[in-house]
């Protein structure tokens, strides 16, 4: 028996049922029935069949045949599995038998065979690990339901890994940082583009300088005259001279001293919104009208559109005011706008608050037949805030009589948050030539992928005209 065992290479075989078939031979040998495991698509069953064993003398293994045929498609394992015993009992006094030891040396053989076959498919040490002084230990933790098998900080054994809520919270980590990467990669290129659209070449009256600190917004109009939005109460600079400020909400201009070193500074003041602005001089310098009145410690401008040119004589300040008719058109959006989403949209002002020239064309969204001049543009655009950040152009596109072409733009990226809403701002000098049928109407490009809407509100969107002169 013991070269029988010696040869042989497996201790199962497969065969897969027809529902016809009901008698499955194999070729290993086996001590007895009991030693014989049947599994039926991988579950083991030790009902409905019966096994026959072939002599060992006349080529050993067997045959299982069952009472009722293998459905069609299952299949059918049998296995070899020897439980540790002792086959035969020798006392002292008695001799053993050749063919008994050959049975036990033939039972530890096929033992031995099938541990051996067994770790071949168990987790094993690389040869890495075998010539190391002091190799990892394989010595399981304790039991922790869910958790995952890891090696630990030393690289020297296992421990309890993160459970799958763990795993997943942190593939949901990973995804977020990679999408965030990419929105940041996003955010660089929105970015790089805004600045290269500060370029004149974008738009011809394109702002060349933009600068903000605190209450003060400057920029060259394309006159190259600078220009300086003054919101709150503003004092000059002898550096500033030549410049066109724009006061609102009350802001009060404070010229410098007069002195023989600012002979010939000068400044262009106007009333931008209607409230009452006022003018000063930081040392008590009076300002003397051109116009014959009275000398002036404050010369205020009360209305809407006025203006006035202050120059500096080198003894005192002298005003020439500068008239104009006033605000040209005022319009709100306080109703909502739907905007679509990754495009460009123009502004629809619902309401018109004035229009001195009726100028306002609901046709194109905008102000056609302005006369050739200067006009003070100022605009702002309620844009609502999300967890994304969103690049935006404000572009005021001019119509010459033929085609609408970009004029001046301002470009921002909004901020994330949510429940609030960013106020895109436009300011700037436009220039009105004397082509037939010009005019002046706004459109908004962003890039979100989502349709958002201009929220209802008359104090964050609107479009204030002004004629600043001709």
């Amino acid at each position: 028996m013991g070269a029988v065992f010696a040869n042989q290479i497996r201790a199962s075989i497969a065969f897969v049922g027809d529902g016809v078939r009901e008698t499955f031979p194999f070729d290993f040998d086996v001590f007895d029935a009991g030693d014989v495991r049947i599994n039926i698509d991988g579950a083991e069953t030790d009902t409905g069949f019966h096994i026959a064993l072939t002599p060992t003398d006349q080529g050993g293994g067997g045959a299982v045949r069952f009472e009722t045929p293998p459905a069609n498609g299952t299949t059918i394992t049998i296995a070899r599995q020897l439980h540790l015993r002792r086959l035969s009992s020798f006392d002292a006094m008695s001799i053993p038998r050749g063919d008994a030891l050959e049975r036990d040396l033939d039972f530890m053989t096929a033992a031995l065979g099938d541990v051996d076959r067994a770790l071949t498919g168990t987790l094993r040490f690389g040869a890495d690990q075998t010539g190391q002084v002091d190799p990892a230990s394989a010595e399981l933790p304790a039991i922790e339901p869910g958790r995952a098998l890891i090696w630990n900080a030393a690289g020297d054994g296992l421990a309890n890994g993160p459970d799958a809520a763990e795993i997943a919270t942190a593939s949901l980590k990973a995804s977020q940082a990679q999408d965030a990467a990419s929105r940041a990669e996003a955010a660089e290129t929105r970015s790089e583009i805004a600045a290269a659209s500060f370029e004149r070449s974008h738009a011809s009256a394109l702002l060349d300088l933009d600068f903000r600190s605190g209450d003060v917004l400057a920029w060259e109009d394309e006159r190259r005259i600078p220009v300086i939005d003054a919101p709150v109460s503003r004092i000059m600079d002898i550096r500033e001279t030549g410049s066109l400020v724009r006061l609102s909400s009350g802001a009060q201009l404070t010229l410098p001293v007069a002195s023989l070193a600012r002979n010939g500074v000068r400044y262009r003041v106007l009333n931008g919104d209607g409230t009452m602005v006022d003018i000063v001089t930081a040392a008590g310098d009076v300002i003397r009208p051109v116009h014959g009145g009275l000398d002036l410690g404050v010369y205020a401008l009360p209305t809407r559109g006025d203006m006035v040119d202050l120059i500096c004589d080198g003894v005192r300040w002298f005003a020439a005011p500068i008239h104009e008719s006033g605000p040209v058109v005022k319009l709100l959006r306080t109703a909502s706008q739907s905007i679509p989403a990754g495009g460009a949209f123009l502004i629809e002002w619902d309401q018109v608050i004035e229009d001195s020239h009726g100028l306002y064309d609901s046709a194109v969204h905008g102000v056609t037949g302005l006369l050739p001049g200067f006009y003070h543009v100022d605009i702002g655009v309620r844009f609502p805030i999300t967890d994304q950040s969103v690049f935006t152009t404000l572009s005021l596109e001019r119509f010459d009589g033929t085609d609408w072409s970009s004029h001046l733009q301002a470009n921002d990226i909004t901020a994330t948050g949510s429940g609030a809403a960013h106020s895109l701002r436009l300011s700037g000098i436009a220039r009105i030539g004397t082509t037939p049928g010009t005019g002046l109407r706004l459109r908004l490009w962003h890039s979100d992928t989502q349709t958002r809407e201009i929220g209802a509100s008359d104090l964050l969107t609107w479009c204030h005209i002004h004629r600043i002169g001709g």
